[in-house]
């Protein structure tokens, strides 16, 4: 039901002009970025479900946290980052199959945290989504 949701962020932000303008192309990563990757770059990571198994059978909808750090050496880098990624993502939904099952995919904008990490030297965004999976 969620395994190819962050293929499908990928993919939405790797298509997005004002997104890879400021990030670059092809450097949105799942949980950790690339050791070769340079910055500006992004991951993704799911943070919870909700409603995933239901005791003796499968439901129809899930709720999915998805957490999105955009990573700069340039603070103000990392603020473009961040609100490219909530101009792509929030109330974006998205039609797409895993396996033979189709989905349904509704992302809402949660929250956003402000960080710099000392050992990578690195700030970064830390973005919230809350994402409603409907199977078709």
């Amino acid at each position: 039901m969620f395994a190819v949701i962050g293929q499908e962020i990928a993919s939405r932000l790797n298509s997005f002009h004002d997104f890879t303008s400021v990030n670059g192309s092809n450097k949105v990563f799942p949980v950790i970025m690339n050791q070769t990757a340079s910055y500006p770059a992004t991951t993704y990571r799911i943070e919870d479900v909700d409603n995933f198994i239901a005791k003796g059978s499968s439901l129809d909808s899930c709720n999915v946290s998805i957490r999105i750090s955009c990573l700069s050496p340039i603070y103000s880098t990392t603020y473009e980052q961040s609100k490219a990624v909530v101009n792509a993502l929030d109330l974006y939904k998205v039609l797409y199959t895993e396996g033979t099952q189709s989905y349904t995919a509704k992302f809402n904008f949660s929250s956003l945290t402000d960080e710099y990490h000392e050992t990578a030297e690195v700030y970064y965004k830390d973005i919230m989504f809350n994402c409603l999976i409907i199977k078709n």
